[in-house]
């Protein structure tokens, strides 16, 4: 009995200087995370988390921030939880506060009108030997439908077969198939890239002749074939205009932009052929 007499005094004193010390804790600062935050597309959301702080930097608890946005217009923010939704391109910064005592904390937001990414061609073939290359194309559009000058991360799903630098040029490693992916922030597309080690014999392109009105698509059918004539599918492909005046070509298809002639030029590595196109 005596010896718990003399325990209980010093854990009653341990007990109490732990209280003093969590009493004694004292907002220092705010800070939020992530302190940079860049969303892809409108009408998004996204969170911020916020963690007030004493001066050794260790989290206060049981203190609650109100969050504010400097432009509601580029991106808005419920003051109670954090949580922001992106309403037009823009910058605002997303700020935390708390009443007592005054601190602040802010995060850094830009928002980037992203709705659509592509890549074109959505699946080609690629023919020859291994090292054979082939630029892709980027296609970024906003919400509204019009077009976006972005950079991509690209990536290939199966470098064996193909590999894809940061421009979006695919090079053969092996036979076979691979998704070829480039993401825009968080906003991707995909093509399907085939690798065949077959070499292209002959090249037709058809109709040899177009005629057009300006504003008025034209197509043009392209067959490739191996030494042993039978075709390849989707075969990698550059087109060419003699006059960007004239006609302009992506893909196969021919666009009518002024009177005049022009002529459709389209390569597969050593291989070529043309067609001619007269817009009136």
């Amino acid at each position: 009995m005596n010896r718990l007499k003399r325990v209980l005094p010093g854990g009653a004193l341990l007990l109490s200087a732990l209280l003093v010390s969590a009493c004694g804790q004292k907002p220092a600062e705010i800070r939020v995370k992530p302190a940079k935050l860049d969303v892809y597309g409108l009408g998004r959301v996204a969170s911020v988390a916020a963690d007030v702080v004493d001066g050794k930097g260790e989290i206060v608890a049981g203190k609650k921030v109100a969050w504010e946005s400097s432009n509601p217009k580029v991106a808005t923010v419920d003051p109670q939880t954090g949580s922001v939704k992106t309403v037009a391109t823009g910058k605002a910064t997303i700020t935390a506060r708390l009443a007592d005592p005054p601190l602040e904390g802010r995060a850094f937001l830009e928002v980037f009108d992203v709705a659509v990414v592509n890549v074109r061609p959505a699946r080609t073939t690629l023919a020859g030997p291994a090292g054979t290359a082939f630029p892709l194309t980027l296609e970024v559009k906003d919400s509204a439908g019009a077009p976006v000058t972005m950079t991509a991360a690209w990536s290939s799903g199966a470098p064996g077969i193909a590999t894809v630098d940061a421009e979006g040029v695919v090079t053969s490693a092996g036979e076979g198939t691979t998704t070829i992916r480039a993401l825009v922030g968080d906003v991707s597309g995909a093509a399907d890239v085939v690798v065949v080690f077959r070499s292209i014999e002959t090249l037709e392109a058809s109709p040899l002749n177009i005629p057009l009105k300006v504003g008025e698509l034209g197509k043009v059918t392209l067959v490739a074939r191996d030494p042993q004539g039978v075709p390849i599918p989707d075969v990698a492909a550059t087109w060419t205009s003699s006059d960007p005046m004239v006609a302009t070509c992506s893909g196969g298809t021919v666009l009518g932009i002024g009177p005049g002639s022009a002529t459709i030029r389209v390569a597969c590595g050593a291989k070529s052929a043309e067609v001619s196109v007269i817009v009136f």
